[in-house]
């Protein structure tokens, strides 16, 4: 859907300004603890702490019952399948097969983060991230350890099957001689905070977006955004909330047997119902014998008129008050 732009000019340049300096878009229940500081080197355990902290591995993905597998796989034992470790030996045979080539386990674990797009898990969208790209920016010994403990997850770690990419390798490098991409103007990050949880403000984002313990279950939790999406993406989401809908989160159009129209997004669902999330935060429970047919809807939920009700001051209010969450 096309962006809705400001009837004002001085508008329209700022967003133009915005995205001409916008740079390469890329792509949440928490599972750990609070930051734990990591050992030196290479290890098992540093690559917990980062999945579960530094990384944000765990905003997409679970293992087991702990962290969220809305946009992502579960890694851990589940209904889907086993851990990661066997799964990954299963998925490394189709990827050779596919690519005519022999792939080991730890080379689609490595493929998985080098290169995210290049294969992607059926019933999941590509949106997962480079995670040595800013704003995680993990380092080469980071990513080395977190694969190691992937490896731990129903199998056994080998340090020495680890080959990183040069993109991966260079990353670090290349990311100190960037120049980070900065707002057009200054904002305010307590008055952005502010218009966020106001419900009945001109953007009541917390009717569908949880920070911490507070908001709705409607779109996606928020709690440290900043820490796994750039500037430029929280800004296009915002203003072109259609984009790119976060895979758990589309909205469904359903058609009922009387006639009845209802949207929202699926929450749960089992043999004899189906629970939606509407656009305001009310869940609707369906007996699937009343639903005649159902679609996924390529609109998102969201409103998609932001431009129009907040003025360049607020939005960058909003936008500062989203990158303090890490």
């Amino acid at each position: 859907m096309g962006i809705s732009w400001l009837k004002a000019p001085t508008f329209t340049v700022v967003l133009v300004l915005l995205f001409v300096w916008a740079g390469e878009i890329v792509t949440s229940a928490s599972g750990g603890g609070g930051a734990v500081p990591l050992a030196e080197g290479v290890s098992v355990e540093n690559g917990e702490q980062i999945f579960w902290n530094l990384g944000k591995c765990h905003t997409c993905h679970s293992i087991g019952t702990l962290g969220s597998s809305i946009r992502c796989p579960n890694l851990g034992e589940s209904e889907t399948g086993s851990e990661i470790a066997i799964r990954a030996a299963e998925r490394a045979r189709e990827r050779g097969a596919e690519l005519g080539t022999e792939m080991s386990a730890t080379q689609y674990l490595i493929e998985s983060i080098a290169n995210p797009s290049a294969y992607v898990v059926e019933g999941y969208k590509d949106e997962m991230p480079k995670v040595y790209e800013p704003p995680i920016s993990l380092s080469a010994d980071q990513i080395s350890s977190v694969i190691l403990y992937l490896q731990s997850v129903g199998g056994v770690p080998d340090p020495t099957s680890i080959v990183l990419p040069p993109e991966i390798k260079q990353a670090g490098r290349q990311g100190a001689s960037t120049e980070p991409w900065e707002p057009y103007i200054d904002g305010d990050s307590l008055r952005g905070r502010e218009i966020f949880f106001d419900v009945s403000g001109p953007a009541p984002c917390a009717k569908c977006h949880t920070v911490g313990d507070q908001g709705g279950k409607v779109g996606p939790e928020l709690t440290s955004v900043a820490g796994t999406r750039t500037a430029q993406f929280i800004i296009q989401s915002i203003l072109e909330p259609s984009t790119e809908i976060a895979s758990g989160y589309e909205s469904v159009l359903v058609q009922m047997t009387d006639g009845r129209i209802l949207d929202g997004r699926i929450d749960r669902e089992d043999s004899d119902s189906l629970w939606i999330l509407n656009a305001d935060g009310e869940e609707l429970a369906i007996a699937l014998a009343d639903i005649e047919r159902r679609r996924t809807q390529e609109i998102s939920l969201m409103p998609d008129n932001f431009a129009e009700v907040l003025t360049v001051k607020q939005l960058h209010d909003v936008l500062a008050f989203l990158q303090t969450l890490q």
